[in-house]
């Protein structure tokens, strides 16, 4: 394939990225303790199932999936769980890391159904942005046809390289993962877009490639420009195929996953190991042990950072994730989690604060690093003024957040602070909104409740009277017709209603990760609470049928 596809706009910070991978990929020291978070993704938070005092062992689900959207936190050391908060649960480790797997799964020969059951119990979430349940991504194809998955290892964000040293040291294991998600989607073309800043990742990866792959692979190597890594940009450059306004990459038959997302899959179906480690990448010039350490999920930033020779008098912040689109943490009392790719503990000279804004000058540059190609100017007037309809017209919400406008903007205006404060205050308008409709499914959904308490009554008094039946001489036949051809209808119905719910909540919450999906979560029990209902109603008939024609 030629190199002729592009992306608009897009910068070239610093890449800053020597720092880190000049050394191998480690094993960080096992924890003493861990704080593991229950809200470890997008959508609900799980539900803890375990209570103070519980011995665990590495593995050992801790918090079970609440809803759809939703996933198994599992714990990350062997111990005794100390504490279970509303947010978080803490446990004590006992030094012995004994683990609690899952058998393991032939991935060639087994049913689609077990390996996306084995993703479902394992806990596994994208490992390289906002974190969207794996299981629910990986049954893409009841919605969408697939036909390539991107392997996206472009780690275009400054100072991250988390994927690269995985891809040194695991290039065979993630393409075996890779081969596992293809056969899932029904993709029938992989490829792997890297950016040629990783020389070591793309020899490991041609290597790799040079074994037996059941599914053929694609290695394509685009030149560095942030933000090749934004799933339309790297989209755009190894298919030239658009993803639409407000849609998904499936839109257009294309599925992503990162490196560190699909080793951690063929972990869970080769070996059984839930996600309870994950790589980060530890770098800034507060410190002078930088590198990628494998490291316990739950583990404290400031631990980590101490043991990779943290200078405190000289540390000015931490930044969680990238420079571009990371955040500072406020303590370094906080723990590693799911979403935790990078810690950079920056001095004040490596990352000083942004001069003082000043009034746009109408300058255009925004405009023309926009990978979007938005208009960043426009979209500041009207989210400074919270003009909310024009935000909506000029396409807001397909702001990635890359923050290419903020960087170059002459007047230092923090614009991606304004878009996300928009989009927050969008959101909110929107929940208000909904909440007169939420009411409603909340009563629909109690109904639907005991609609299907009453069938399971009625399922329990029939079985009764068939065994009275079975064991009189002379069984009375009924005097009730069955209706089957009208049960089925409303089961197929009920079937048909639960797949509508749960496209529209996977669609929505892969659109927009941050919004609230209390609503859509509801709508979905309750067709699955009708479903059972049905399920109930028409198991019930059929064996009254039976039993009337029997002799």
């Amino acid at each position: 394939m030629s190199n002729v596809y592009d992306f608009p706009g897009g910068i070239y910070p610093p890449e800053r990225k020597q720092r880190s991978n000049q050394s191998a990929l480690i094993q960080a020291p096992l924890p003493g303790r861990v704080i593991l978070t229950l809200q470890q993704h997008s959508g609900q938070p799980a539900t803890p199932c375990v209570a103070p005092g519980d011995e665990v062992k590495v593995g050992s689900v801790i918090a079970k999936r609440e809803g759809m959207i939703c996933s198994d936190l599992h714990a990350s050391i062997s111990g005794t769980v100390s504490e279970v908060g509303t947010t978080q649960i803490t446990i004590d480790g006992d030094g012995q890391d004994n683990w609690e797997r899952l058998p393991s799964l032939d991935w060639q020969r087994a049913e689609p159904s077990a390996l996306l059951e084995r993703l479902n119990e394992s806990g596994i979430v994208g490992l390289g942005g906002a974190g969207f349940p794996t299981h629910i991504k990986a049954r893409v194809v009841e919605r969408h046809a697939i036909h390539t998955l991107v392997i996206n290892a472009a780690e275009c964000e400054p100072y991250i390289t988390a994927d690269d040293l995985t891809l040194r040291h695991h290039a065979n294991e993630v393409l075996e993962g890779a081969q596992i998600v293809a056969k899932l989607c029904g993709a029938q073309h992989i490829m792997i877009g890297i950016e040629d800043n990783k020389p070591d990742a793309i020899k490991a990866l041609k290597h790799a490639l040079s074994n037996y792959q059941p599914i053929n692979i694609e290695l394509k190597v685009i030149p560095t420009r942030y933000p090749s890594g934004g799933e339309r940009q790297l989209i755009k450059r190894l298919l030239n195929l658009d993803v639409p306004s407000g849609g998904l990459p499936a839109d257009v038959g294309v599925l992503c996953h990162n490196p560190g997302t699909l080793l951690a899959i063929l972990h869970a179906v080769r070996d059984g190991q839930p996600l309870v480690s994950r790589v980060v990448t530890l770098t800034g010039e507060a410190i002078t042990q930088p590198g990628n350490r494998w490291v316990r999920l739950g583990t404290s930033v400031r631990e980590l950072l101490e043991q990779a020779g943290l200078n405190t008098p000289e540390l000015h912040q931490v930044i969680q994730g990238g420079p571009m689109m990371g955040s500072p943490l406020l303590t370094l009392d906080t723990p590693v989690t799911k979403l935790t790719n990078c810690l950079i503990a920056a001095t004040l000279n490596e990352l000083p604060p942004p001069p003082a804004e000043s009034p746009c000058i109408r300058c255009g540059e925004c405009e023309s690093v926009c990978p979007v190609a938005l208009l960043p100017q426009q979209l500041h007037w009207y989210a400074r003024a919270q003009d909310d309809a024009k935000l909506e017209r000029y396409h807001l919400f397909d702001c990635i957040e890359c923050g290419a406008c903020s960087y170059v903007c002459p007047s230092h205006i923090p614009l991606v602070v304004d878009y996300r404060e928009a989009k927050s205050r969008i959101r909110l308008q929107r929940i208000e909104a909904v909440k007169a409709e939420h009411a409603k499914h909340r009563f629909e959904f109690r109904q639907a409740r005991l609609a299907r308490e009453e069938a399971e009554k009625q399922a329990r008094k029939q079985a009764r009277q068939a065994q009275q039946r079975r064991s009189s001489t002379s069984a009375a036949a009924s005097s009730e017709k069955v209706d089957l051809r009208g049960l089925r209808i409303a089961h197929a119905a009920a079937k048909a209603s639960v797949k509508k719910a749960e496209k529209t909540l996977a669609r929505v919450a892969q659109e927009d990760p941050k919004q609230s999906l209390d609503d859509l979560e509801m709508q979905l029990a309750t067709a699955q609470e009708n479903l059972k209902a049905a399920e109930l109603q028409l198991a019930q008939a059929r064996e009254q049928q039976s039993s009337e024609e029997s002799p």
